[in-house]
């Protein structure tokens, strides 16, 4: 297992000011974000900016992945819009992003996986995902790059279960698993647990019922019980390290810093005691 600090972390710094945090902190990799302008313009990314990509690769970083949304900063519009119009400037967002991505070394696109549109039946929500979900997939390995997908609370794939449907219904396409989007909502580790084998990238911070994000010591996820399940399951991939400042379901109530600093030292002792032991 490696280690990455996200990018949503340190909203308020510039993209080299962030990547000195990291060093700084003890990581080599920066997960990245192209939900905002406040680190890469997206219309740089979408135009493949020559200056963005020197800029990125100058970094000496390794990216675990890019977050992307398809409207600045929004939900809006989803990946599973019933427009076709729509879908299509959608696709053509992630053809340009995986483009991108291939020219800096980002290793994957992480997406959201869409939202309950106006009129649609949850069935035909999940058909439309899905299609999607099928059609990013070749254009991310004709780049020689991963598409994973986060659920999130609020979504139209908000529980442990559409989670797992959409893994199983679009192999290849993985899981940036985050357990606190569903341990806020009341669900336990054993429900979350099946989607352990397809998770492909995982977001590490605290949580309890009701709360996003709390501190180490305050919240219900048992990290040593999940990184051994995560090391029996094989994952190899990045953990990142994702504590933020922003009012979403109590998720400006840490300090980010401390926050960071624990789980990063908790993910160190795993990681020692595991070599110790064989």
């Amino acid at each position: 297992m490696k280690v990455s600090l996200a990018i949503q972390s340190l909203r308020s710094c510039t993209l080299e000011e962030a990547a000195g945090i990291v060093r700084a902190l003890g990581f080599d990799a920066l997960e990245l974000d192209g939900v905002m302008d406040t680190t890469i313009p997206r219309d740089d990314i979408l135009s493949g900016s020559r200056d963005q990509i020197r800029r990125v690769r100058s970094l000496g970083l390794a990216f675990p992945s890019i977050h992307w949304t398809f409207g600045k900063a929004s939900l809006y519009p989803p990946l599973n819009d019933p427009d076709p119009a729509v879908r299509a400037v959608n696709k053509e967002q992630i053809k340009r992003l995986a483009e991108f991505c291939h020219e800096t070394g980002i290793l994957a696109m992480l997406v959201l996986p869409g939202m309950m549109m106006p009129g649609q039946s949850v069935e035909e929500m999940r058909q439309c995902a899905r299609e999607t979900f099928q059609e990013f997939l070749e254009i991310a390995q004709a780049a020689s790059v991963g598409l994973m997908f986060e659920s999130h609370a609020g979504s139209g794939f908000e529980t442990p279960t559409s989670a797992l449907w959409i893994a199983q219904q679009a192999p290849g396409v993985g899981i940036a698993l985050d357990y606190t989007h569903f341990v806020c909502q009341g669900y336990t580790a054993e429900d979350i647990e099946p989607l352990i084998p397809y998770a492909a990238h995982v977001h590490m911070r605290q949580a309890k019922p009701g709360l996003l994000q709390t501190k180490l010591e305050d919240g219900t996820i048992h990290f040593p019980t999940l990184l051994d399940k995560l090391r029996v399951s094989g994952f190899k991939d990045y953990l990142s390290v994702e504590y933020v400042h922003q009012n979403y379901i109590g998720a400006d109530n840490v300090d980010v810093l401390t926050e960071t600093v624990k789980m990063r030292d908790l993910i160190r002792r795993f990681a020692s005691y595991s070599e110790q032991s064989g």
